[in-house]
């Protein structure tokens, strides 16, 4: 995994996202982002292989709750 720091994209800000599961148990984490009104801007599955490194990530950059 590429670790780098990057200049916000020109898109839509989400103020808040829900976590989610489906019922596949080969799937990863469901995120939903939604604009500060609450409308869903799109759904992120990521997968349980790229789920590790996010936690990896997090961990690494001090990111985890204390």
């Amino acid at each position: 995994m590429i670790r780098s720091r990057i200049n916000r994209p020109d898109c839509a800000r989400a103020y808040s996202f829900t976590t989610c599961v489906c019922g596949d148990p080969t799937c990863g984490l469901h995120l939903i982002p939604a604009r500060e009104d609450g409308t869903p801007i799109c759904e992120v599955v990521i997968g349980r292989e790229q789920l590790r490194d996010v936690l990896a990530l997090i961990h690494d950059e001090g990111l985890d709750l204390p």
